[in-house]
């Protein structure tokens, strides 16, 4: 998704709770931070959007430069 192009994000910019939107496979998707790491953060979809996405669980990782933070 070009919109994460470029973005450059630390730990002191995304918290635990913080809703963010991502995307992967030309599918944007909400979800909820759940943990963050040094390079990437642990988020939690719908069922639903786990099962657009072809995951076994509402559960992914996804690079700090691919997602943007809504709250």
């Amino acid at each position: 998704m070009d919109a994460f192009a470029n973005k450059q994000r630390t730990l002191q910019n995304v918290q635990v709770g913080d809703l963010v939107l991502c995307s992967r496979h030309g599918i944007a998707f909400f979800g909820t931070v759940t943990k963050v790491k040094e390079s990437s953060v642990i988020v939690k979809l719908s069922q639903e959007d786990a099962q657009k996405l072809d995951l076994e669980t509402p559960f992914t990782v996804v690079s700090h430069k691919n997602y943007v933070i809504k709250q």
